[in-house]
């Protein structure tokens, strides 16, 4: 009578293993899938339930998913973990539950903003695709990822695109024969085939003299880089991989007649060839670099640029680095007489970054735009003048069979822990955590501070802006018309920073500044 009822721990492996796959919301374009049939019926042969919303534009019908084992489903409420590719619809989270998608919210990207509020706010655990990597480290290799299909999907695009260029400039060529990537039934034959009869055809008839040799150069060595070199090597033998240093030696054949009208030259460049360091005589350093980007300036606009025809950014970039490509680069670039760079293919979809003249993300309905550096301006016509840009942000959507396979198969060894409750991640889930119990993980809480500075940034540009400017920057009209066309420099401060402050008024003064100290108005 006076005994007590011992709980009994119920092994994990008698517990209800589950997992739930979303209808992607993201974009009509979005076909993926993170699990396939083939997949699906090899968790629930191995005890796991797998729930999928039913969606009539996935790749794969509900009847192949149901026929695999899978139980089609709205509701997704029994399931332990919770996939879809890209982001779900905001307020669609289930309040508790375990969630993995690119969330893209690790350089704090305002749009997605309200979806990490929601994931607070419901305290839902976040992991993220883009963060596992190797052993859960911060710079080993990522384990699930589309990268290779991006690369490949974006170079076929890109080649079309250069195409379309140099059409609009008066040429016809064969590149004018690849269609979008999504046009073909798969990549491994239907595309590929299209590259090697256009690659053919370039061998045969050969490219206009006027924008020959034909440079592609792939910035960046990662996965995408490596999707989009198979994808050039597949038009066949008029391929010619050259280093950097022979860049100059074609650049002098053009305009010219000869053999090299008859190859697609390609280059692949690494971050030895985006920056030099600020040091006079010092060498490069990867480590250091990476470590310390403030001791770099970049070179990549003087040394690779001017030679370049198709520019393909693969690379991984955040605001700590110098830019590959900036608009008064490429501006200073065509003003000096030098258009050879007829198409930018930024296979990251990297708005204002690594490549600044890309202003907007495209779509795959309409995938390119003309951007024109002289007066900052883009156009959806691509008879214009200017650079043509690519930027569309789901490319693997255009291979939606063949990548999902890969990245259904790169996720499998992680689905039995996220498939049972109270399982412990490996090092690679829980470094993939951005977020859980209503807070960011610790090596995510950056993205708070990153997201307040993004905030003042912006509210700092509107203050600077508008009729307004004068009064907000403590100027007067006579005085905002004296400094117009110079760079202002504000240092805001409390009395006790004065000491840091006359510092760097010192530093302005060497440099032939002029300051002007003023107070605030009272209030």
């Amino acid at each position: 009578r006076n005994s007590r009822a011992i709980a009994t721990p119920v092994p994990l492996q008698t517990m209800r293993r589950s997992l739930g796959v979303l209808a992607e919301a993201y974009s009509k374009w979005e076909r993926r899938a993170p699990l396939t049939p083939s997949h699906v019926s090899r968790l629930v042969n191995s005890g796991v339930e797998v729930l999928v919303q039913p969606s009539s534009k996935r790749v794969f019908t509900d009847r192949e998913f149901a026929a695999a084992g899978a139980t089609i489903t709205r509701d997704l409420s029994g399931a332990n973990t919770i996939m879809g590719v890209k982001q779900p619809l905001n307020g669609s989270l289930l309040p508790g539950k375990n969630y993995l998608f690119f969330s893209h919210v690790i350089k704090a990207q305002p749009e997605n903003m309200p979806l990490l509020d929601e994931v607070l706010e419901k305290k839902v655990r976040l992991i993220d695709y883009e963060c596992i990597r190797e052993g859960g480290g911060g710079t080993t290799p990522r384990l699930v990822a589309f990268g290779e299909f991006a690369g490949m999907s974006g170079m076929v695009n890109g080649l079309r695109g250069l195409g379309l260029r140099l059409l609009s400039l008066g040429h016809s060529t064969p590149f004018l024969s690849i269609g979008p990537t999504h046009a073909y039934t798969d990549y491994s034959t239907d595309a590929r085939r299209a590259l090697r009869a256009a690659g053919e055809q370039v061998a045969r008839a050969g490219l206009p003299a006027e924008y020959s040799p034909l440079v592609v150069c792939v910035a960046g060595t990662g996965n995408v880089s490596r999707g989009a070199l198979d994808a050039l090597d597949s038009l066949g033998e008029v391929v010619e991989r050259v280093a950097p240093s022979e860049l100059a030696r074609l650049s002098a054949l053009a305009g010219t007649a000869g053999e090299h009208q008859h190859k697609v030259y390609v280059c692949v460049t690494g971050a030895q060839d985006f920056v030099r360091p600020a040091r006079p005589g010092a060498a490069f350093d990867r480590a250091e670099y990476y470590a310390n980007p403030e001791e770099y300036v970049p070179c990549f606009h003087e040394t690779i640029a001017p030679h370049v025809s198709l520019l393909v950014p693969t690379m991984y970039w955040d605001r700590r680095f110098p830019r590959l490509l900036s608009t008064d680069q490429l501006q200073s670039l065509r003003a000096s007489g030098n258009k050879r760079l007829l198409a930018v293919a930024d296979l990251t979809c990297d708005v204002d970054g690594a490549v600044e003249p890309l202003v907007r993300s495209t779509t795959i309905d309409e995938p390119f735009f003309v951007y024109d550096p002289a007066t900052r301006t883009e156009q959806a016509d691509l008879d214009g003048p200017g650079v043509l840009m690519l930027g569309v942000d789901i490319l693997p959507a255009e291979l939606p069979r063949e990548a999902s396979a890969h990245f259904a198969q790169a996720l499998l060894p992680f689905l039995d822990a996220l498939a049972t409750p109270g399982a412990p991640l490996s090092a690679e889930l829980s470094a993939a955590t951005i977020a859980e119990a209503g807070a960011l993980a610790p090596a995510y809480g950056y993205i708070g501070a990153l997201r307040e500075a993004r905030e003042r940034d912006e509210e700092s540009q509107r203050a600077l802006s508008g009729r307004d400017a004068a009064l907000r920057l403590h100027l007067s009209t006579a005085e905002a018309r004296a400094v117009a066309g110079s760079t202002v420099l504000r240092l805001n401060g409390h009395l006790f920073d004065s000491g840091l402050i006359n510092a760097a008024l010192d530093v302005v003064e060497a440099a032939g500044g002029r300051r002007r100290r003023r107070w605030p108005p009272r209030r």
